[in-house]
């Protein structure tokens, strides 16, 4: 997957030291979502967790993001075919702090999307706190709607809300159609 901005590169469980050290240099999100920094080893823990097993799941990819020059941008980890075949779960973008603000995470949202629709998913979903309200808008900018919310998530140190947001990426794709089939999802 490329964008404008750059290419996105598999991590596998070697790459996990060069992750860790972009988690640490980006501790906001940790903090908003899970209410602590990055434990030691969340790096090699994310590089290795995948959706629970008796879900039906394609492959999950762990993408570094890298601009022209190599240089880490941000992380990118989705599963293929979640709960329902073209259903793809972006289950994190986590863009460098530094880099924040300056459409980057619109760019690599949107080359994410032209990849999934290529390769077949007519939706996407993903989780977001409620009350990061800057992902908020973010995802809500972007097309992306609320199907619905799970009450008393644990993330790490905090129980969290999340809004479960839907994007119908196919043509003849609609949220109805979408919760027919993941049952999960539905208000």
């Amino acid at each position: 997957m490329t964008c404008d901005r750059g290419r996105a590169v598999a991590l596998g469980t070697e790459d996990a030291p060069q992750l860790q050290a972009f988690l640490d240099l980006n501790p906001r999100y940790s903090q908003i979502v899970a209410g602590r920094p990055w434990l030691p080893d969340e790096a090699l823990q994310e590089l290795t967790e995948t959706p629970p097993p008796d879900w039906p799941q394609g492959r999950t990819w762990k993408l570094a993001l890298l601009g022209p020059d190599g240089d880490c941008q941000g992380l990118l980890v989705y599963s293929e075919d979640l709960l329902a075949h073209g259903v793809w779960h972006l289950g994190l973008l986590l863009i460098d702090e530094r880099l924040q603000r300056q459409g980057l995470a619109r760019h690599w949202v949107d080359a994410f999307e032209r990849h999934a629709r290529a390769c077949g998913a007519r939706w996407v979903r993903l989780g977001v706190v409620v009350g990061n309200a800057p992902a908020e808008a973010f995802w809500s900018a972007r097309g992306w709607a609320e199907a619905k919310r799970r009450e008393g998530v644990q993330i790490g140190e905090l129980v969290q809300d999340l809004r479960v947001m839907v994007k119908p990426l196919a043509g003849d794709a609609n949220l109805d159609e979408y919760l027919e089939l993941v049952s999960r999802d539905r208000p």
